[in-house]
C-alpha cells in the first residue's frame, strides 16, 4: 500500500519573520506592503482569530485589528528557508513533488516498507527536524494518496499530524462541508449545496450522477472517486524533462484593482521560479492567465529575449503582459507559467556549441550559465526591469 505524506509548512511567510525575530511570536502579523491598496500575503493564526486572511485588503485588516503589526515580505529568506525545507525531506525520500513555495508531497512507501517504521513516527521525526533546524512549524498529513493526504494536512493547524485510510473516511472526511473538499471552488460549493449535496459524503453517496457531472463537468467522477477515498494521481518527483510548468491562486474574494493583481503575482511567481530552480527548468515563453468573476478566462503570452528562472526577471514579464491586457475587471483567478521550458542540461549543450569551456563551467550556478547563453547568442536587449521602468 502507498503511503504519502503532505507536509504543509503553516502559515509560512509568518514563521519565516519570527524565525528571525521571535518577538512577533503569538502576536497578530500580517505580512504585506503598508500601502493603500496593498493585501494581505499571510496572517498569523492570532490575526486570523479576527477574520483576517490571505488576499484581504490590507486597510480591512487594520480594521479588524487595531494593534495589528505589518511585517514587509523578505522573500531572499523565504526562499532560502524553502530550499531548507525541501533539502530535509530529501533527505528521507527523493521522491518528492513540490506543491508550492511551502508544502510538498512525499512518497514513504518503500521507506516505510523496509524500516517497518510506523508512519507517525516518522512524520512526527520529519515535523521535529524541521521545527528544530528552520524553527518552522509544519502539518503533516499521512493516507493512501495524494488527495486524502492533502485533506489531511489541512485538519488541524498548526503542527499537526493526521492519517487519513480507506477505513476511516466515512468518520473523518465525510462530515466536512464540500466547502472544505481540495479543489471545489467558492463558486461551485453553493450549487451544490443547492441541490442538497452539503458534505463530502453527499458527494460520495449522490447517486443522480447527471445532475453531478451538470454541476462538476467533466471532472465530476474524479470528485466522486475522491470523495470515496479513491485517488491514482502520481507523485511528479522528476520534472527535469517537463515541457511547461506554472502555477496558479484562486482568492477568496474578487480582486478589483491592478495594484492588487501585481502584489498577488509575487507569491506565484516566487513559487513558480523555486520549482523551476528545483528542477533546472528554464524557459524563454513567459505567460499569464486571469479568469474574472464569472469565470472568463484570458491567457497570454510572450518570448523574451533569454531564458531564465530568476523571480525577479519572471515578475517583471508577468507584470509586463499584465498592464497591457488588464482592464479593470474583477479578477478571481491568476496564473502564470513558463513553457518551452529548457533543462538546463540542455542549456550547457548549446553552450558548448559556442565553444565554452567545460573548465570553466565548473563550480558555476545556473544564473551564471543562463548569462552566457544570453550573451552567446548575442541578445542584447532591454530587460524586464528595464521595460516596466519606461511605463
Amino acid at each position: 500500500m502507498r503511503v504519502i505524506f503532505h507536509i504543509d509548512l503553516n502559515a509560512f511567510f509568518v514563521s519565516a519573520e519570527i524565525s528571525k525575530n521571535p518577538s512577533l511570536n503569538n502576536q497578530p502579523v500580517v505580512i504585506s506592503r503598508d500601502s493603500r491598496r496593498a493585501v494581505v500575503s499571510t496572517a498569523s493564526y492570532e490575526a486570523r482569530k479576527y477574520g483576517i486572511h490571505s488576499a484581504m485588503p490590507l486597510y480591512q485588516a487594520k480594521e479588524k485589528c487595531k494593534n495589528l503589526i505589518i511585517v514587509s515580505p523578505h522573500f531572499d529568506l523565504y526562499r532560502s528557508l524553502s530550499n531548507q525545507f525541501f533539502d530535509i525531506i530529501r533527505s528521507y525520500t527523493k521522491m518528492i513533488q513540490i506543491a508550492s513555495i511551502d508544502e510538498c508531497y512525499a512518497d514513504f512507501s518503500e521507506m516505510i516498507t523496509e524500516s517497518y517504521m510506523q508512519p507517525y513516527a516518522l512524520a512526527y521525526k520529519i515535523q521535529q527536524e524541521i521545527l528544530n533546524k528552520l524553527n518552522l512549524p509544519c502539518s503533516i498529513g499521512i493516507s493512501p494518496n495524494k488527495f486524502l493526504s492533502k485533506m489531511a494536512s489541512d485538519m488541524k493547524k498548526p503542527l499537526g499530524i493526521t492519517i487519513i485510510t480507506k477505513s476511516n473516511i466515512k468518520e473523518i472526511l465525510w462530515p466536512l462541508s464540500v466547502n472544505e473538499m481540495y479543489g471545489i471552488g467558492k463558486k461551485t460549493a453553493p450549487k451544490l449545496i443547492e441541490n442538497n449535496i452539503k458534505t463530502i459524503g453527499d458527494v460520495a453517496n449522490y447517486s443522480n450522477y447527471t445532475v453531478l457531472r451538470t454541476i462538476l463537468g467533466r471532472k465530476a467522477l474524479i470528485y466522486y472517486q475522491r470523495a470515496n477515498g479513491k485517488d491514482d494521481s502520481k507523485i511528479e518527483y522528476d520534472e527535469s524533462d517537463a515541457k511547461s510548468i506554472s502555477h496558479s491562486m484562486t482568492f477568496e474574494r474578487d480582486l478589483d484593482s491592478l495594484e492588487e493583481i501585481e502584489e498577488a503575482y509575487k507569491n506565484i511567481v516566487l513559487a513558480l521560479s523555486e520549482r523551476a530552480k528545483q528542477y533546472n527548468l528554464v524557459s524563454n515563453h513567459i505567460g499569464i492567465t486571469l479568469k474574472s468573476d464569472y469565470m472568463h478566462s484570458l491567457t497570454r503570452q510572450m518570448v523574451i529575449n533569454h531564458y531564465t528562472n530568476d523571480y525577479e526577471d519572471i515578475y517583471n514579464y508577468a507584470i509586463i503582459l499584465l498592464r497591457r491586457n488588464y482592464s479593470n475587471q474583477q479578477i478571481r483567478l491568476i496564473g502564470i507559467g513558463m513553457n518551452d521550458t529548457l533543462n538546463i542540461k540542455d542549456v550547457k549543450v548549446q553552450m558548448s556549441i559556442f565553444d565554452m569551456t567545460s573548465s570553466k563551467k565548473k563550480g558555476e550556478d545556473i544564473n551564471t550559465f543562463i548569462e552566457e547563453l544570453n550573451e552567446n547568442n548575442s541578445l542584447h536587449l532591454m530587460k524586464a526591469s528595464d521595460l516596466l521602468n519606461k511605463g
